[in-house]
Formats: structure tokens, C-alpha cells, sequence
């Protein structure tokens, strides 16, 4: 017998109640606004992106970039960059996160980032976060 996978469940229907629903409530029905957010969003990457990676290379160690690779860009967990690199979970999890010390989250790759976007010295980030708000504001009244 095979194995039960909730991924892959299905509930048998009438195909003539399928045909009458309408369009927009399926599952991957998409708006007008939503196609244009969807589209702004993947430009709005596209273009921090060669940014995102610079900093990442100047100001994180060889060990916290090659984490922050595997977690984000590659999709990896934890537990198999851990396996990976030969480290625990905790370890990869203190790399990308840090830890709490006194009440103060202290280290980690993202704490780091954080730190360097908020100053505010990345041009290309900010300029792309406000066409990408002004793209917001403007698809608003699409919906």
C-alpha cells in the first residue's frame, strides 16, 4: 500500500461544479494590481540584488557568506548546511541569526546586514525602495 501524502491529497469532485465556478476564485487566479505588484516586486530584486551580494561579500565573514549562499540563495535548511559544513544546527542558526547575550541579541550574519542597510550608505537599495513604494502607491487603484 502507498504511503499516505497530504502534499498530493485529492478530493474527487464533479467536473460540471468545477466548470461553474468562477475564475477569480481559484486558487491561482491573479488581479490586474496583483500581476503589477508581482512585477515590481521581481524588478525591485532583480536590481539590489548585484548590491545585496556586494555587501554581503565586504562586510561578512567567509564562513557567515557561505551560510547566508546556501540558506537564501540556494533554499538549503539548517540541518543540511549543518551536515554540509560539518557543524550543528545551532551553530548555522548563530551564523545566520545570532544569539541572545544579557538581553542583547548579539552577532550574526543578519545583524550585521541590518546594521549596514540602516545607515542608509546603499544608494542603489533606497532608490529602488522608493520606485518600488511609488509602484505600490500607483498600482493602489488598480484593485
Amino acid at each position: 500500500m502507498t504511503e499516505f501524502n497530504a502534499a498530493f491529497w485529492e478530493i474527487q469532485a464533479d467536473s460540471v461544479y468545477l466548470e461553474n465556478l468562477p475564475a477569480e476564485r481559484g486558487l491561482w487566479f491573479e488581479t490586474e494590481q496583483d500581476r503589477q505588484r508581482r512585477y515590481a516586486l521581481q524588478d525591485f530584486f532583480r536590481t539590489v540584488l548585484p548590491e545585496v551580494k556586494a555587501v554581503i561579500e565586504s562586510h561578512l565573514t567567509p564562513r557567515q557568506q557561505q551560510i547566508i549562499t546556501l540558506y537564501y540563495f540556494q533554499g538549503r535548511t539548517q540541518e543540511e548546511i549543518a551536515r554540509l559544513l560539518g557543524l550543528t544546527q545551532s551553530t548555522v542558526s548563530r551564523h545566520l541569526f545570532g544569539t541572545v547575550r544579557d538581553g542583547r541579541k548579539v552577532g550574526g550574519a543578519l545583524t550585521k546586514l541590518r546594521k549596514v542597510f540602516r545607515k542608509g550608505n546603499s544608494g542603489a537599495v533606497n532608490e529602488a525602495l522608493q520606485c518600488l513604494q511609488q509602484h505600490f502607491w500607483a498600482t493602489a487603484n488598480l484593485g
